[in-house]
């Protein structure tokens, strides 16, 4: 069985391929679906010629429905689904579209005279199931994929400009996003909470900015040490200097680049910390390495799930006031062996709204970050 799509025309001649629905004529029972774009809240419709009749054309005037983008290229995950059934103020459907950065263009208008929305911004995304092109002005943006990749030529940041340029709603907020393409920034704005309270109330970890290798006089307080490389993410760029001739070596080879680097007194840890926050829901769990990696958020690694205290609450409530209010995020702490610190915590960074989600509560998770997404969206379009 397999699905197909259903495309109609609107009163002002648009063309909108509103959901996919089941050919029941396929006796194929391939589940490889192809389907980027729904209009939420919509039954599954037959394929029979009268099908467009039986659709009712007014949901699909301007401004009965919102269109919202999701960027995320992760193939199992099909928002749309996550989404069906769901409606702003009670009766207004979402149209759904979903796509990496990758395959993503856009443009901006600003129309200084204009007596309605004075700025817009038209996107063309590629379907990442089915490759099919659409042409959006989107009402609201979920950014799940990171902005600015370590690797070569995975850089969104024009694209995030952009959105930005057009002031399009978004969960994390834009200029939160905007923040987080680089570390120090984010490492900043810890540090005025740290300065706000004692170290005992919030523990952050002690670290070094060098803007170039030219600046790299002085090491690091305590080695070993870690080094970061420029604003690479999930455990790259990240190297430890056993020692000051180790700290000179890695010098040499920040001289061949152009990112900055900072430095911290490595911590031997007995297991990671990640808390969670989406909306009002938290999470928190422990990674233990089991594949001898000191980067326990690469290689093999298992993760228990831990109660949520008070202290680790104030962590990410604090942490989750920078920028305006971060909708999702994730503060990544470690706790040390007794042998070298008495089993002391220290809050290492922040992550924004593209964190990556425990399998175990990946599903219930999303339907969280569905709930926030509508939440935020009745807030400006129905308050």
């Amino acid at each position: 069985m397999n699905f197909i799509r259903s495309v109609f025309s609107s009163d002002n001649n648009e063309n909108y391929v509103i959901e996919d629905h089941y050919n029941n004529n396929n006796n194929n029972n391939n589940n490889n679906v192809s389907n980027n774009v729904v209009i939420v809240g919509e039954n599954v419709m037959s394929d029979s010629k009268d099908s467009k009749e039986k659709f009712n054309r007014n949901e699909l005037k301007k401004g009965e429905h919102k269109k919202l983008l999701i960027i995320d290229n992760n193939k199992n995950i099909k928002w749309q689904n996550y989404f069906n059934n769901k409606f702003l103020n009670e009766d207004v459907p979402v149209l759904v579209y979903q796509s990496g950065w990758e395959d993503i263009e856009l443009t901006s208008y600003f129309y200084s005279q204009s007596k309605d929305k004075c700025c817009k911004c038209y996107v063309e995304i590629r379907d990442i199931y089915d490759n099919r092109r659409h042409t959006i002005n989107p009402d609201f943006l979920l950014i799940r994929n990171i902005i600015n990749e370590a690797t070569p030529n995975r850089n969104w940041k024009n694209l995030l400009y952009g959105l930005m340029y057009a002031n399009v709603p978004s969960v994390n907020n834009l200029q939160a996003c905007y923040n987080f393409l680089e570390r120090p920034l984010v490492f900043g704005e810890l540090i005025k909470i740290r300065e706000k309270y004692s170290f005992e109330e919030f523990p952050l970890i002690s670290q070094n900015y060098y803007p170039n290798y030219q600046s790299m006089m002085i090491g690091i307080d305590a080695y070993p040490g870690v080094m970061k490389l420029g604003h690479a993410e999930a455990g790259m760029g990240k190297s430890i200097v056993k020692d000051h001739h180790d700290f000179e070596d890695y010098k040499s080879i920040v001289a061949m680049t152009p990112f900055y680097v900072t430095g911290e007194h490595f911590k031997e840890g007995l297991y990671d910390l990640r808390i969670q926050k989406i909306g009002d829901h938290y999470r928190v769990f422990k990674r233990y390495s089991i594949s001898g990696n000191w980067k326990t958020n690469t290689g093999t690694s298992i993760a228990e799930d831990v109660e949520l205290t008070d202290k680790y609450k104030f962590w990410i409530d604090e942490a989750s006031k920078m920028y305006g209010g971060l909708d999702i995020l994730a503060v990544d702490a470690i706790h040390t062996t007794d042998e070298f610190d008495n089993g002391q915590e220290y809050i290492l960074e922040v992550n924004d709204c593209s964190i990556g989600l425990a399998p175990n509560y990946e599903h219930e998770d999303n339907l969280h970050i569905v709930e926030l997404v509508l939440s935020k969206m009745e807030e400006i379009y129905y308050p």
